[in-house]
């Protein structure tokens, strides 16, 4: 049984909405390889559009201020297909199963076709998803090349969205209700800076149609990928769709803490996250048993440990790159961790 899609105001629409049988939910499919799709709100002018754009057909639908309900919660649905979902600016409430998180500009998401979830906006925003059918997937992976691209997770030794992209068409338990959580490593200009040149290509090419669009729109969502997998612009979790919201926090703190070298005080936790430094605390001490203050402080320090391993660098180098003032300071933590020295604990391994 169909439903007509709240966005029908076309003579073709991409997107087909079905009821699930014997459920309250929905089903989203697209009957073309991919879609693109830039939603915005902007209050102060009455402005609330949608652009669509896939092979072959583009379109521009506005919405007055009084039909723009199409543009807050949506119902609760999965899809066909997976999804990239990326935060221009202003935020998305993810109503994923029956937990609640909130995505911020500069953040992204990848859905995979089995987690029932839906998506709440308010306020002024801008938001861009890419959803590809399994066929399309395929020859994107197929033409996909890590060289050149740092795409390894250091927690999971792998790419975990190119494994995710990869396990979407098959049927691997892997990622059954487990869908990325692309956390961005620098401030959310920085990333837009960094990832608009791909997604001004994508829409020029895929709007213009010119000989050899499919090309160039293809290398571009490579090129998309392999930015969202590069660890020096976006922390990639796994994050599980039963996860609830301290868990789901706590994964957002350890993102902010590892990206900072552990150096990110409760003030600047608390601007970014939008909780009060003691609750976040809490959330840390429930986790690790430590305080925000250790927990920082066992992060900078294995790190040392891993450069005092793993390079050649001279101590001094590291405690500079670690942003110690004050070596004595340093020396006084790791040998009270680690129950020696820098240098001697190096020589020892």
């Amino acid at each position: 049984m169909s439903q007509t899609s709240p966005f029908s105001k076309a003579n073709f629409d991409p997107l087909i909405i079905r009821s699930i049988e014997n459920s309250d939910t929905l089903l989203y499919d697209i009957s073309c390889p991919y879609m693109i799709m830039l939603e915005t709100c902007r209050e102060s002018d009455g402005l609330y559009s949608i652009f669509r754009f896939s092979p072959n057909d583009y379109q521009s639908l506005f919405f007055s201020e009084e039909d723009h309900d199409v543009m807050t919660r949506r119902p609760l649905h999965k899809h066909s297909f997976v999804e990239i979902m990326y935060v221009i600016s202003g935020s998305v409430t993810n109503y994923v199963e029956d937990q609640v998180f909130t995505y911020e500009a500069g953040q992204c998401c990848v859905m995979n076709k089995n987690i029932y979830h839906s998506e709440q906006f308010s306020g002024e925003f801008q938001v861009v998803f890419f959803s590809f059918q399994d066929e399309y997937l395929r020859e994107l992976l197929s033409e996909y090349s890590e060289k050149g691209c740092q795409s390894k997770s250091a927690e999971q030794g792998e790419n975990l969205l190119m494994k995710l992209l990869s396990d979407s068409g098959q049927a691997s338990p892997a990622f059954d209700k487990t869908y990325l959580d692309c956390f961005p490593l620098k401030s959310p200009a920085e990333i837009h800076e960094h990832l608009s040149p791909i997604f001004n290509t994508l829409i020029t090419e895929a709007l213009n149609q010119k000989p050899g669009a499919g090309f160039f729109v293809k290398g571009s969502f490579c090129r998309l990928l392999c930015e969202l997998s590069n660890p020096e612009y976006f922390s990639i979790k796994r994050v599980h769709s039963d996860l609830n919201g301290q868990e789901f926090l706590f994964t957002k703190i350890s993102h902010i803490m590892k990206a900072s070298h552990g150096r990110c005080t409760r003030d600047e936790l608390s601007a970014q996250l939008h909780y009060t430094g003691e609750y976040l605390n809490r959330i840390v001490k429930k986790y690790t048993g430590q305080t925000l203050l250790s927990y920082g402080q066992s992060i900078y320090l294995d790190e040392a440990k891993d450069l005092l391993l793993h390079t050649d660098k001279s101590i001094s180098t590291i405690i500079e790159e670690l942003g110690f003032s004050n070596r004595t300071h340093f020396y006084r933590l790791f040998e009270k961790k680690f129950g020696q020295s820098p240098s001697d604990y190096r020589k020892s391994r």
